[in-house]
Order: structure tokens, then sequence, then C-alpha cells
């Protein structure tokens, strides 16, 4: 008799916490519930809880969880999602027998750890820029924007400040177990409170993490973060680029092009570490040609995923015509990124353009853009003049 394969085991509980903007402690970044919180939970005492020890258990009797409704949308998309790329990373097969993740969770040494090993953490919504795939969560400008729209859904909440909680939260994290420091903004290196934070780590302790940062590329890092840079094991940070060239000033409003070239050559001169992420939307999945042709002439570093929320930006909400366009355009994109793995997902990304999103909400886009649009008096149409023919279609 075959054993039964276990399609959602996922590392991330055995090993990480992500805690979202409004202190909410999660077993991963794609999931935000609302059961934990730094206010009345450190992330450190959920990591040890009776919920998470739960959630590790049902993962190694291979039960598909409710939470993990975007690896799971993602996986259906395009055959690959942050459980897969994370199981890979740590060399966990997918798709194995139970047997094979209790031997491996054991032999990794990860099935009771007093400690997280991964710490993923939303400090702040503090940016500049208001990205439209981006919420008002995670961009203090878009909030204010929805708030003058009266479309914010609250408007009173303060997700900027740095209170004494989410300090503590910080702190109490970077254990002397910590091997990996993930923080995600708004805009990391505008919050002064974190790089307080990471000034005071200890150089020894600070010698065994690495210190992941994602940034929009808009800012060049300032002496005191340079140093931080360098104290840590290895500093990587993602610079999230959805478009090439004047496109992104649209996508990212306000982006600046030249703003991001000038990051770009300071990190190459100062030997700092960066890849580019790319989120894939209806907004750019027309234009990423551009970008992947240029991320490929420079040879850099690349990684992108597809958007799930907000779902009118998904990928597939477009219609037929324009993801035949989409597709024509990617097809004409070389298999040559210096990431393996982004050769396979951009194969997947083009076989996903003969997959029209059935659930699609195209009015809900139109008026979304429409609305955007007016506000910040520019276009859609200026980085997809195809578009136009469409924008008032149901």
């Amino acid at each position: 008799m075959e054993k039964a394969i276990n399609k959602h085991f996922c590392i991330q509980p055995f090993i990480n916490v992500s805690t979202r903007v409004g202190g909410q402690n999660n077993v991963c970044a794609n999931i935000n519930l609302q059961d934990s919180n730094i206010r009345n939970e450190s992330p450190v005492d959920f990591f040890r809880s009776d919920n998470v020890n739960n959630f590790k258990t049902s993962l190694l009797r291979g039960e598909q969880r409710a939470e993990c409704k975007l690896c799971a949308y993602q996986e259906k998309k395009s055959g690959h999602s942050h459980r897969t790329e994370s199981n890979e990373y740590y060399n966990i097969k997918n798709n194995q027998p139970n047997e094979y993740y209790e031997k491996m969770v054991q032999r990794l040494r990860i099935s009771n750890l007093k400690n997280p090993l991964y710490f993923d953490f939303n400090v702040s919504n503090l940016c500049n820029q208001k990205c439209l795939t981006c919420t008002e969560s995670l961009s203090s400008l878009l909030h204010a924007e929805n708030k003058a729209l009266g479309v914010s859904e609250d408007k009173n909440a303060n997700y900027t400040t740095l209170d004494k909680s989410k300090l503590r939260a910080l702190e109490s994290a970077i254990t002397d177990d910590l091997l990996f420091l993930h923080l995600v903004g708004g805009e990391i290196l505008l919050v002064p409170e974190v790089k307080e934070i990471l000034t005071k780590v200890d150089r020894e302790r600070a010698g065994r993490i690495t210190l992941q940062i994602q940034t929009n590329g808009t800012i060049i890092p300032d002496r005191e973060w340079k140093n931080i840079i360098k104290k840590f094991k290895r500093t990587e940070i993602t610079i999230g680029i959805p478009a090439f060239g004047e496109d992104i000033n649209y996508i990212g409003y306000p982006a600046d092009w030249k703003k991001i070239l000038a990051t770009i050559d300071h990190f190459k001169q100062h030997n700092i570490n960066f890849v580019i992420g790319t989120v894939v939307s209806n907004l750019n999945i027309m234009i990423l040609d551009k970008l992947f042709n240029w991320i490929q002439k420079n040879r850099y570093q690349n990684y992108f995923y597809l958007l799930y929320h907000p779902p009118i930006f998904r990928p597939t909400n477009l219609p037929k015509n324009l993801l035949q366009i989409a597709k024509e355009r990617l097809q004409k994109v070389k298999m040559k990124f210096e990431n393996k793995d982004s050769n396979k997902f951009l194969s997947d990304l083009i076989r996903l353009c003969d997959n029209p999103n059935k659930n699609s909400d195209w009015k809900g886009f139109c008026k979304e853009i429409q609305m955007r649009d007016s506000y910040r008096k520019n276009s859609i149409t200026d980085i997809i003049p195809e578009i136009k023919e469409y924008m008032n279609a149901k």
C-alpha cells in the first residue's frame, strides 16, 4: 500500500514568527490572524504556545490549513509558493510521506525549539511611496490618501508610531538563537527607532544573524545604516521594483527611477548585497518584459511572485486579449536570469496568461484605477495604452 503524500508540510511554524504592523503574531508572513498580539504575548511566548504546537502537529499529519490560502493560491497558479520555497531553502523536499517530514524535523533539530530562528517584523507603515498594489497598513502615504478619498479601512489607525510594545517585541526576539532578522516597512530605512535598536545589538550576537531588509530603493543608507550593515553576519537587501524606467512612477507612485539607479550604484560600490524583488500584478504583467530584460542585462539577482491581495490587482484579472499581449511579450524574454529559479517561474508566468481569472472583478479594477488616476492626476494608459478600450468594459 502506497504511503499518503503530505502536500501541505511547511517548515515556517517550526522556526519562524512573523509579527504584523498591528502587532499580530503569526507563524508565517503569508498569514494574518488576530489571535495573538505583542501587547499581550511576546513573539517568543507565541512561538512556544500550544496554538503553534498544534499548528506544527497538523502540518506533520498532512492537514491543509485554512490560514494557508495564499500559498495554496500561488501553488495552484504557478506551482510554487512561499511554503515550497521555504522548504527547499532548508533542503526539504515537497510532496513526501508524513514519515519523511517527521524525520526531517528531528534531523534539523527543530521539533521543539525554545526560540525562533527567524523573526519577520512589519515594523511601521512609514513610507515615501503609495504603490497601487500596497495596503494602508504598509504605507503611510496610501493611508493618508485613502482617508482623503473616504475609502480608508480604519481612518483612526496609527500604523506609523513605534510604541513601547513594538520596541520590546523587536528587542526580545533578537536572542542568541536568532539566525535571520527580516525587517519590513513601509520604508524601513526611514524608521529611526529600528536603526537605534540595531545599533545597540552587540557585535558578537550580530555576527551570528543575517539581517534582511526590504526597501523601495529610493533612499541611500546613511553612515549609521552602513555600520549596521557591516556589523551583521550578512545583510541581504531586497529592492522592490515593480516596473522599469518611468513606468515605475505610476505603479509605485511617486517613485523616482533615477534615485533607484543611484541607490543600486551605491550598493555596488560598497559591496552591499541586494536582490530585485517584483510583485506580479495586472498592473505590470504587460510591461514586465522591459524590467526582466534590464535585470538580465545587468546580471542582477532577482525573484518575483504573484500578488494575491488586493484581489482586483491579481495578475489574471485582465481581459483575455490583454493577457495574450502579456504572454507574447514575456515569451520574448530570454531564460537567462542569474537566479535559475526565476527562469522556471517565468515559464509558469507565461502559462498563467492562458488562464484568466474565472472570478475576476474587472469592474472593481476599473473603478479603483479611475478613482486613483483622478486623484493623482495621472493615467494608466501612459504605461499600458492597450488598456484604454477596456477600461469601461464590464
